[in-house]
């Protein structure tokens, strides 16, 4: 693994284009759901004076070690837990999910309804969604799931370094 690795620069100015147009004066507290080494590197440096906290499959190495391995701040805390188990009494002010709900079948025999209904139960104000567009996301049921939550307030595009063609989507929640 990489120890200079650092986040790619498409990565980077589309997570910045998201996050800059979160209208919040203050930002206290984000949550990092399924994590991995760009998310990570991504948020600890972006909110150096935050601790973020950054969910991960019991057990899923593929993400804890390149986290652990690749990311240098150490204002984070992971945590090894499905998401449908998740426990929080804190209102948060930004959920990122970065490649998330691509995997989200991958563990537990999770299915991509129960993690999208699950993802947006969560009380946060803001939530980024990053997806790869070779991900088998249904569209039409997160627009769905989005238009009775909230709206979308920034949407960006990049093709990766790799080729890759993402998409970014800033929702603002209505439940506060």
């Amino acid at each position: 693994m990489e120890i200079n690795w650092q986040i790619s620069k498409s990565q980077k100015e589309l997570l910045d284009s998201l996050f800059d147009a979160i209208e919040l004066k203050e930002i206290k507290n984000v949550l990092d759901i399924g994590s991995g080494r760009t998310s990570i590197f991504y948020l600890t440096d972006r909110f150096k004076n935050l601790n973020i906290k950054g969910v991960v499959y019991p057990g899923d190495q593929r993400k804890i070690n390149p986290i652990k391995e690749c990311v240098k701040n150490s204002n984070y805390e992971l945590i090894e837990t499905d998401i449908k188990d998740l426990n929080l009494d804190e209102t948060l002010d930004v959920i990122l999910a970065h490649l998330f709900l691509g995997e989200a079948e991958q563990f537990g025999k999770n299915r991509y309804v129960e993690m999208l209904e699950r993802l947006f139960f969560i009380k946060t104000r803001y939530l980024v969604l990053v997806n790869l567009f070779r991900d088998n996301i249904d569209y039409g049921l997160l627009l769905k799931e989005i238009s009775s939550k909230g709206s979308i307030t920034k949407l960006g595009y990049i093709k990766s370094e790799s080729g890759e063609d993402c998409l970014g989507i800033l929702i603002k929640l209505n439940n506060f």
